[in-house]
């Protein structure tokens, strides 16, 4: 079974293959025997390299069987194998095609009919039965059978959109080199979004290296040579093999370390190897000291990856700062660095863990905190320990809204409250506040979860407590994401509740949010609060005799499609797309004009499109019970 892994650069080099075995061979003798001479699994193995020949024989096999099932008889098969030959399918035309077989083949036929020199092969017999040729080999190559080799495509169409493709090419680096990057990443993510931003950084790398490798430095020709060869390995993607190189070197060339270390760190991210990346900078570190590295150094370094992974979204930068604070931590001495060292290792899981799809590393986190709080005790370090307690209830949170108990939740409430007992206003008022807003948070998710609405008021006095310090004045963007939450909460209890009271107060605190939340600043979250707001003042049009809040309903949600839009945030589009069918379903209910539940129609038929397209079967559902109502409201007498 070929391996899609083999639908990109390798296409190209096998569909060469099969097309130079066709043009070896005399044209003169009978079609059947040209096709089985020329398409031969024999002649092409001759030709092709040992990782090409399996797809190879598979691409001739499939050129043989449709040629004979398409009945090509005669001189229109020795044309069509004539064209093999001379227009050959190329990895940029399956970029350009995006991968997709009828439009590959169609765009080939559309450049031979403008270019080719043989009237023959100009003709729209010969240019229909080659298309249908590339067509039939090509589909079974292209489509990807699972989503990390369709996210694989994906990354490999962004390459050559965007040039960067053929920047790396440019400077010698191959398709190999190329498919391998992109291949290690989609083994590490279900985003997109963040694969391609890791894959635009490991190019980068790539680039680095084969500069490094061209360098002629003062540290002699054994550098030079060993980094030249790097370079080279690099070049076709055998990471691993240029990471081996290294440690060669380096066992060899201690008084020259530092260039090579430097290398093997770039060449070992490559590779996606970050535990080796890490004992590499220490190691570097270590030899910058003269020995070794002071604790505080140490800490340094990995700071320097967590911040740059946390603020750049960057997951190999997460996932280094990870292994190098689980070296800092091995080699922590003192009761001290060793609860530093833990709570910085679970601050570096929490961030990583927070991004991931499973919830490996956030209990890894749990795990890190809970074993600092065991140096880190209130009785000798009490703010350190209120710290660590945050840091534990943030983790516990965070898993929390991923289960389907609450227990997590339960935890982090009491974490939470924990830290309020050192974090008091008094001492510490911009962390009291803080910690008064994640308790917030964990209280609105489980009063969420929760029948009463308990936990739901004990989160406003959370989020109301938090505001005495969270001022607009002192820290603006901190405000609002208070009011936000806030309103949130009372959302949530207005919802519940027989008046309209707290659903008002939603509306303001939403309201004051913007204030700060503006477009300009922070456009995803403006639009997020302008969505919020629309829920708020939905729910309210429902219960009002009138449809003036579900006129500013409309308003909101319009405000927020401005940058909610299908191509950036398909899902908070579609969501948003749903939102407005309720609104117009409330209009109908009001004024009983059908034009209502025409648009309403709609908007929910964009909604399902989308939500089926991503697998979302429960959106896809509601969805469905949403068109059913409005067929039944159009179909009552």
């Amino acid at each position: 079974m070929v391996t899609k892994v083999l639908h990109t650069g390798n296409i190209a080099v096998a569909f060469a293959t099969v097309a130079q075995a066709a043009a070896d061979v005399s044209l003169t003798g009978g079609a059947g025997a040209v096709i089985t001479s020329a398409l031969s699994a024999l002649e092409i193995f001759k030709k092709a390299k040992p990782e090409d020949r399996e797809l190879a024989k598979i691409m001739a096999d499939a050129a043989q069987t449709h040629l004979r099932q398409a009945h090509v008889t005669g001189d229109r098969r020795k044309i069509v194998i004539q064209m093999m030959a001379l227009h050959t399918a190329s990895y940029e035309d399956m970029a350009k095609g995006n991968m997709d077989a009828p439009t590959v083949a169609k765009n080939i036929c559309a450049q031979i009919k403008a270019t080719a020199k043989d009237s023959e092969h100009r003709s729209a017999t010969a240019l229909a039965n080659y298309q249908a040729l590339l067509v039939a080999i090509l589909t079974p190559l292209l489509e990807p059978p699972n989503a990390s080799e369709a996210m694989q495509q994906e990354l490999l169409r962004r390459t050559e959109v965007s040039g960067e493709a053929q920047r790396l090419r440019d400077i010698g680096i191959t398709e190999k080199a190329i498919i391998r990057l992109a291949g290690r990443i989609t083994t590490e993510t279900d985003d997109v979004g963040q694969a391609w931003l890791d894959l635009q950084y490991a190019m980068d790398i790539a680039v680095r290296v084969q500069a490094e490798g061209q360098i002629q430095s003062h540290h002699g020709d054994f550098v030079d040579t060993v980094l030249k060869r790097v370079a080279e390995l690099a070049k076709d993607g055998e990471y691993a093999t240029a990471s081996d190189e290294i440690d060669v070197a380096l066992s060899q060339a201690e008084a020259q370390m530092t260039r090579l270390l430097d290398s093997g760190v770039e060449v070992a991210l490559m590779d996606r190897n970050t535990a080796k990346a890490a004992t590499l900078l220490v190691r570097k570190a270590d030899m910058e000291a003269g020995g070794i590295a002071e604790f505080e150094a140490q800490r340094t370094l990995r700071s320097h990856y967590y911040e740059v992974g946390r603020d750049k979204g960057r997951n190999l930068d997460s996932a280094l700062a990870i292994d190098l604070a689980r070296l800092v931590l091995a080699r922590a001495t003192t009761a001290d660095e060793r609860g530093t060292a833990g709570n910085d290792l679970g601050n570096a899981l929490l961030s990583l863990g927070e991004r991931d799809s499973d919830t490996a590393r956030l209990e890894q986190a749990i795990i890190a905190y809970t074993e600092a709080l065991k140096e880190r005790t209130r009785k000798r370090v009490p703010m350190d320990w209120a710290m660590t307690q945050m840091n534990l209830g943030n983790a516990l949170l965070s898993l929390g809204e991923r289960d389907s108990d609450t227990a997590r939740l339960e935890q982090a409430v009491t974490a939470y409250t924990e830290t309020l007992k050192e974090s008091t206003r008094k001492r510490v008022p911009m962390q009291w506040a803080m910690a008064q807003m994640n308790l917030g948070n964990a209280l609105l998710a489980l009063g969420e979860r929760d029948s009463d609405t308990a936990r739901l008021e004990q989160a406003v006095t959370a989020y109301t407590e938090a505001l005495k310090e969270n001022t607009r004045d002192r820290v603006p963007m901190g405000w609002a994401v208070t009011q936000m939450n806030l309103g949130s909460a009372l959302a949530t209890l207005g919802e519940r509740d027989s008046d309209t009271a707290r659903l008002e107060q939603a509306v303001t605190a939403y309201t004051e949010a913007l204030k700060e939340r503006t477009r300009e600043r922070v456009p995803m979250q403006w639009a997020m609060t302008q969505m919020n707001l629309g829920n708020a003042l939905l729910a309210l049009g429902e219960r009002d005799s009138d449809t003036a809040r579900l006129e500013q309903a409309v308003t909101a949600y319009t405000e927020a499609l401005k940058e909610c839009t299908r191509d950036r945030v398909p899902m908070q589009w579609a969501m948003t797309q749903s939102n407005l069918c309720s609104v117009e379903v409330a209009f109908f209910d009001r004024t009983h004009d059908p034009a209502h539940l025409d648009r309403a129609l709609d908007y929910m038929n964009a909604a399902k499109e989308v939500f089926v397209s991503a697998g979302a079967s429960q959106y896809r559902s509601m969805a469905q019970q949403q068109l059913d109502k409005i067929s039944a409201l159009r179909d009552a007498p």
